[in-house]
């Protein structure tokens, strides 16, 4: 799922800028602990995702219908055009392209202004996450601290080869956020 993903990666880098930045650093004796919780699995166990991914899918459905509507008016015309073009005047001919770009034109501005880079879509989703990744990274901060871990991964990232059960917090992290406190 792309809400997983996209939550993910942006976890995955503020919890590790967070290790780097932390205040208690290991002595120079002491190894770093290392631990791991899968993103997935708490974004699936979160409510509160559900809940963002169907508003991001009911807006996105909204949006997509609309474009359809905008392509079937275009189609419309441009056939009926193509049925008319050999009998309509070199001027009224011109208009009619001109009518006909202009659609296409505000067809394919409709979808870069909801579903481009810096669309409706990803700001609505930006939005949305926000407060769930600083609740998620809360609690894996708080866990990691409590049971003193220095950097703590995510497990379902293809970058982690290997990680032992034993040091994997994602059902620690996944309580604590179910029981509201950070």
């Amino acid at each position: 799922m792309n809400l997983h993903r996209w939550l993910g990666l942006w976890l995955c880098a503020a919890v590790l800028v967070d290790a780097q930045t932390a205040r208690q650093r290991p002595a120079a004796t002491e190894s770093i602990r290392i631990a791991v919780v899968n993103l997935e699995t708490l974004v699936r166990e979160l409510p509160e995702a559900a809940e963002i991914d169907r508003r991001l899918t009911e807006t996105a459905q909204r949006y997509r219908d609309t474009l359809t509507q905008l392509r079937t008016e275009l189609e419309r015309r441009l056939e009926d055009y193509r049925k008319r073009e050999a009998l309509l005047t070199p001027d009224a001919r011109a208009k009619e392209e001109e009518a006909l770009r202009q659609l296409q034109e505000r067809y394919l501005q409709y979808q870069e202004e909801k579903f481009g880079i810096a669309g409706e879509i990803a700001r609505l989703r930006e939005e949305l996450l926000q407060p769930l990744r600083t609740k998620v990274q809360d609690a894996i901060r708080a866990v990691a601290r409590e049971e003193n871990f220095h950097v703590v991964l995510d497990r379902s990232s293809p970058t982690v080869l290997f990680a032992d059960d034993r040091y994997d917090l994602t059902y620690r992290v996944l309580d604590r956020l179910k029981r509201g406190s950070p």
